[in-house]
């Protein structure tokens, strides 16, 4: 198998004919970021695109970062995620106004943490130092920070709208908890080290207070039946805490309920404005308004979207390993074998598949008429450790 890991992006194919269907000066690109995402891996994907085709087809949609890149005439794109693809739809559907919205209000609230941090910037200096300095015990801390919360509760009630006014009495408790535990945290590590300035004081009481605001999110999105939360709003928390979960992440526990923790101090000042912004594109409307989007199994999505010769596939289907699920969706090796078969043996259309290397995997596609290229990933998210970080990729294709 030839390995490509050192090739240039160009947008050129392996016999130097220009692709025309990538536009190197794109202003689109991934709408989040999804576990196994293929933006790092555009550069082994577009010189080996087709040299041109009609119409776009991907069943593993993810956060969309081929997608985006490519130009067609017409797109198809399916996911088993069923939030996800909610979240395509709300940015484009009828829904659209009330998903931004409700995304508006998040990220209005998410500001007024900062505000109410520097406002109080006093009170929590001089708070923390007492018990740092054992002038205080934590059951006086924890008094001295309920009074506090108890005095400025109207103004951490206000900070929700009708819209999200779920359980707030949660959001309250996620505050006492969260402050108190980053405060014992600090003093801890100044024992390890050295006395911390005022600045990353604040910075530390910031962090909890919005890893406060995102424990609540996240506990409204893991009750949405309860609460009976609307689909675009349900998209607005789900495309909030995928921002701000701790490295991108998406687990979910036994209970099927999404347990990542918050990003931690380095997301405390993330523009996630910007993100919306982008969301709100015409470019990005205009793509997707072009595009019939689906939440079916793959086979279901291709026998409902029938690619024609001159059309294209890419397929990043979930991987040939134990950890093969990212959300609540499995893939088994039976679906890996169902693909195989339908891929090599039904599909008129051109199609290129990136998938991790396994024997069961390289088994399938070892046939007459496939090409096969290799390379290697390092992955920018590690899930307990059980992917190594260096491991072989396969680009296989049937062109």
């Amino acid at each position: 198998m030839e390995n490509i890991l050192n090739e240039p992006i160009e947008t050129y194919n392996q016999t130097g004919l220009e692709i025309s269907n990538y536009q190197a000066s794109k202003k689109l690109y991934p709408i989040l970021k999804w576990a196994g995402g293929k933006e790092q891996e555009l550069k082994y994907i577009i010189p080996r695109l087709p040299e041109n085709f009609s119409n776009y087809y991907e069943p593993f949609v993810g956060g969309g970062a081929v997608y985006t890149a490519l130009q067609a005439n017409e797109y198809f794109i399916n996911d088993k995620s069923e939030e996800l693809i909610s979240l395509y739809r709300s940015i484009t559907n009828e829904d659209r106004k009330v998903f931004f919205h409700a995304t508006e209000e998040i990220i209005h609230n998410w500001d007024l943490l900062t505000f109410v941090t520097e406002k109080n910037a006093d009170f929590f200096i001089k708070t923390y130092k007492s018990f740092s300095e054992n002038q205080i015990t934590e059951t006086k801390l924890k008094d001295i920070l309920f009074e506090f919360i108890l005095k400025n509760a109207e103004q951490f009630n206000g900070m929700f709208s009708t819209i999200f006014n779920f359980n707030i009495e949660n959001f309250i408790k996620e505050i006492k908890v969260n402050l108190v535990r980053k405060i014992k945290r600090m003093k801890e590590l100044e024992l390890l080290k050295s006395k911390l300035p005022d600045n990353d004081i604040l910075d530390n009481i910031e962090t909890a207070l919005k890893s406060a605001f995102y424990m609540h999110f996240r506990h409204i999105y893991n009750n949405t039946e309860k609460y009976n939360i609307q689909s675009a709003f349900k998209s607005a928390i789900f495309l909030f805490i995928r921002n701000f979960a701790y490295s991108g992440m998406f687990r979910y526990n036994s209970n099927g309920d999404f347990n990542v923790p918050y990003g931690g101090i380095a997301y405390n000042r993330k523009n996630y404005s910007k993100k919306i912004d982008y969301l709100k594109t015409k470019e990005l409307k205009s793509l997707l308004e072009n595009t019939k989007i689906e939440n079916l199994d793959f086979e279901d999505f291709f026998n409902l979207h029938k690619p024609k010769k001159n059309d294209f596939i890419f397929l990043d289907p979930p991987y040939d390993s134990e950890f093969s699920t990212y959300a609540k969706n499995e893939f088994t090796r039976i679906d890996q074998e169902r693909l195989a078969n339908f891929m090599i043996n039904k599909c008129e259309g051109k199609w290129m598949m990136i998938i991790k290397n396994t024997d069961f995997i390289f088994s399938l596609y070892d046939q007459k008429g496939l090409n096969i290229n290799s390379f290697d990933k390092k992955y920018l998210v590690s899930f307990m450790n059980r992917n190594d970080k260096d491991v072989e990729h396969l680009i296989i294709t049937n062109y």
